[in-house]
């Protein structure tokens, strides 16, 4: 099979494509994910999907590789070993999970290069996992990054003061877990939950005696190893049921009581760490944010996104996106809303609905900035995954469904918003379902998700001529369609109207950007579907509309006038 994809690409000697995943869609076709090598070493960020029928026929679907590698290295020999580099760049001397991967890496110079990729973990009161690239013979640091991803007998407590305390066993299920004599070991086949104890490191798996555990209340929880412990079967339950994978090639390992006073969790590549909190957190082992950790192993194991760029956007997105899954799965429901069990506050850590509500992060791509915090990029996959759930024929499950399968299959180390996005798209089509809903989402927050050509302005609603009415609308409840109208200079205000009618439509309208249900210039909060938004205007004007269900509605007619 490769060999015959070496021949579709006309890969010279020495160049090889080794097989990652195989995935089978609703349409019987499997789509086959390698890697390109060269005299064996990993091209990084170079990878091709294949498709086969039932026939064993191959095309290529998408992806990219590099060739005329030979010309820039007429050795493969490097000057520097595995240790050499890690000793030249790792700092502390307490570090573990030390990895260091040769690599051929196209520099800004399209220059290929023999290079190490280097992380490792460094335990302490402030946690971090570098990652850089280095020159493997000369020792030049390419480029570096913080990597370093935050935010059935067993009973006994869980939750905090805010959620109210429940019991395991009793309000949810029973704590999964091994049991020798009177002996409970939080160890399954899945999940192994860890006691830190307000160190930073360790990896035994807690034990109690059976059956009940209460070990440990602490600033306002009850007990965050229960918690972590059911959460993280949770999660991989939700990966193995619903997308039929394990979330990572390993067993999960959640680690608790994290240091002293710690306000954050994280993954560092080889398990799941949470804090305890302080003043703005109680303990960080809450359903979406141990779901979210979990996933940036996922990530790191399957597209191996960067954790910084756009890239590192889509991957910060994808775990809050996971979180949101995992609560569905669970519960039947989910918030929209990221961390609002274990924040202190009023509100969450972040919106989906509306990114911006949390004052520093962005719900539209037209608002990145190079080198913003991915915790904040991370809003316009957010979104863009709120729009496609809630839209028509969608929801929870089919809309994560096609962001794990773009994880899997499609996206890569250095993945933009447009690359990710058409890569979701492809999912969306492996999977059968309506690549147009993936689209307009996408365009709702100003990414191109229709691979390399220009999509309609707006392919949900489109654009409204002055005092041309748009008749026999319909949605269904929570459906949002976009409109809009240039206005001209001329005039100085714009009128918009929605009658007739049955069900309940409500009106949304904002100039200059598009509304959503916490920011917009006018919402008239009627009842039904007659409801009327004048909004002044300034010079040429854009004034967005969007017509959400309240309740299921048809028969409006919607008109703009100015």
């Amino acid at each position: 099979m490769t060999q015959t994809l070496n021949q579709q690409l006309n890969l010279p000697t020495g160049h090889t494509l080794e097989q990652v995943r195989a995935i089978t869609s609703a349409a019987g076709l499997t789509k086959v994910r390698y890697q390109q090598m060269y005299q064996g070493v990993k091209v990084y960020g170079a990878s091709v999907v294949a498709q086969t029928n039932s026939f064993g026929n191959m095309q290529l679907s998408s992806g990219q590789v590099m060739t005329q590698l030979e010309q820039d290295l007429p050795s493969m020999q490097t000057r520097l070993s595995p240790d050499d580099a890690m000793s030249k760049f790792a700092t502390s001397e307490t570090r573990e999970n030390e990895n260091a991967e040769l690599f051929i890496y196209m520099d800004d110079n399209n220059q290929a290069r023999l290079v190490y990729r280097l992380s490792y973990f460094d335990a302490g009161d402030h946690p971090s996992r570098p990652f850089a690239i280095m020159d493997a013979n000369t020792g030049e640091i390419i480029d570096q990054w913080e990597g370093l991803a935050h935010a059935e007998v067993g009973t006994g407590p869980g939750g905090n003061a805010k959620t109210g305390q429940y019991e395991y066993g009793t309000d949810f299920g029973y704590l999964d877990v091994t049991q020798s004599g009177n002996t409970c070991t939080m160890s399954n086949a899945n999940v192994k939950t860890v006691n830190l104890n307000g160190g930073t490191s360790g990896s035994t798996a807690y034990s109690y005696t059976c059956p009940r555990n209460t070990v440990k209340s602490i600033n306002g929880a009850y007990s965050p190893l229960n918690d972590a412990h059911y959460f993280g079967n949770v999660v991989f339950d939700m990966y193995n049921d619903w997308y039929n994978t394990a979330p990572l090639t390993f067993q999960l390992t959640m680690r608790v009581h994290y240091s002293s006073n710690y306000e954050n969790a994280f993954w560092n590549g080889s398990s799941m760490t949470f804090g305890d909190g302080q003043n703005t957190f109680y303990p960080l082992v809450s359903l979406d944010v141990s779901a979210h950790e979990v996933s940036h192993g996922f990530t790191e194991q399957n597209s191996n996104l960067r954790y910084s760029n756009q890239s590192g956007g889509i991957n910060e997105a994808f775990s809050d996106m996971a979180g949101e899954a995992a609560e569905y799965f669970m519960n039947g429901s989910n918030d929209w809303l990221v961390g609002a069990q274990i924040f202190k506050g009023n509100g969450s850590l972040r919106y989906f609905e509306d990114p911006t509500q949390d004052g520093r992060s962005i719900g539209h791509a037209d608002d990145y900035t190079s080198g913003m915090d991915v915790h904040y990029s991370s809003g316009v996959f957010n979104r863009a995954f709120y729009l496609l759930a809630n839209t028509n024929g969608w929801g929870v499950q089919k809309a994560f469904e096609v962001m794990v399968r773009a994880n899997q299959l499609y996206w890569s180390i250095d993945t933009t918003f447009d690359e990710g996005a058409c890569g979701v798209k492809k999912a969306s089509d492996d999977a059968g379902y309506n690549s147009a809903d993936v689209i307009a989402a996408f365009n709702t927050v100003g990414v191109n998700a229709s691979c390399g050509s220009t999509p309609d302005p707006d392919p949900v609603g489109g654009e409204l001529q002055d005092g041309v009415a748009v008749s026999n609308l319909s949605g269904a409840s929570s459906s949002e369609t976009n409109y809009y109208i240039d206005v001209p200079a001329s005039a100085s205000s714009v009128s918009v109207t929605i009658s007739g009618g049955s069900g309940d439509a409500d009106l949304y309208v904002r100039a200059g950007a598009a509304p959503t249900t916490s920011n917009y210039d006018c919402r008239p909060y009627r009842w039904g579907n007659n409801e009327t938004c004048n909004i002044s205007t300034s010079g040429d004007t854009r004034v967005y509309i969007m017509l959400r269900g309240y309740s299921s509605f048809s028969g409006v007619t919607l008109k703009a006038d100015y």
